[in-house]
């Protein structure tokens, strides 16, 4: 396995590299890419942009910026190239960016993610420890590359750098979750969302979402909408209820939900 540092990038030529890898990582088109300029700027107000290098090259990075909020930081982008995937290179660049934070004095950060993307909402929730309880319906408008094939909804992570829980996870994560005998809020079958339950009331709850989105965004434009719909009704519902997203259990991925 490569090894992989993280450090704050500097210059023009690196912001570059961070542009570069936003084509590569997303294959978005030049509309929706942040440019160079931008990361410069928002780096020379307080903002953070670090990269990930590994064999003589940068695999990856993460941006974010301030907020009106002095103890909040808003995690705009992270990315790392397919081939470095399960290097750890993720994990580095949020603990990276969990210290750099904690030394200027925030103590939250927030990003959001597309609630059909299991192996994002896996990173997120098992491995970072954030937690969800915001829904943004078509949050970004119509999107490019990956992305393509479905109003852009989003959930709104967030991280308290200083929480036992955060701590855990990013360094010792524990076992997946027991779900045998939770309530499940919908019934899904052959990735297919047939049914939404909302009298359910339980500490935890679970949620199923699709094995493959990516390939439901490519292959059925129809089916990526229902999810759209279905997803919208059930999680701001019980978000309203006092739940939020805590964990996922793989194979089908289901979200735990659990009271706060």
């Amino acid at each position: 396995m490569a090894e992989v540092h993280v450090r704050e990038l500097k210059g023009w030529e690196e912001m570059e590299e961070v542009v570069a890898l936003q084509r590569e990582v997303w294959g978005r088109a030049e509309s929706d890419l942040v440019p160079r300029g931008l990361l410069i700027a928002v780096q020379d107000e307080g903002g953070l942009v670090a990269g990930a290098f590994a064999e003589g090259r940068m695999v990856g990075f993460v941006f974010g910026f301030p907020t009106k909020d002095p103890a909040l930081h808003h995690s705009h982008m992270l990315g790392v190239l397919e081939a470095y995937r399960g290097t750890g290179a993720a994990l580095l660049l949020k603990r990276f960016q969990r210290d750099w934070c904690l030394a200027r004095g925030i103590r939250k950060v927030v990003w959001t993610f597309d609630p059909m993307r299991g192996v994002n909402a896996n990173f997120n929730l098992r491995k970072l420890g954030a937690t969800a309880r915001t829904y943004l319906p078509d949050h970004y408008g119509p999107m490019s590359g990956i992305n393509a094939g479905a109003p852009s909804d989003r959930l709104l992570a967030e991280w308290d750098l200083l929480s036992e829980r955060v701590y855990a996870r990013l360094y010792a994560p524990p076992p997946e979750p027991e779900a045998a005998g939770l309530p499940q809020v919908n019934r899904v079958e052959r990735e297919v969302p047939l049914e939404a339950r909302l009298d359910l009331e339980a500490e935890r709850l679970l949620f199923q979402i699709p094995e493959d989105w990516g390939r439901i965004l490519r292959e059925d434009p129809g089916l990526a909408l229902k999810w759209r719909e279905h997803s919208r009704l059930v999680l701001p519902h019980y978000f309203a209820r006092g739940y939020r997203l805590v964990d996922l259990v793989r194979h089908p991925n289901r979200y735990v939900l659990a009271k706060d």
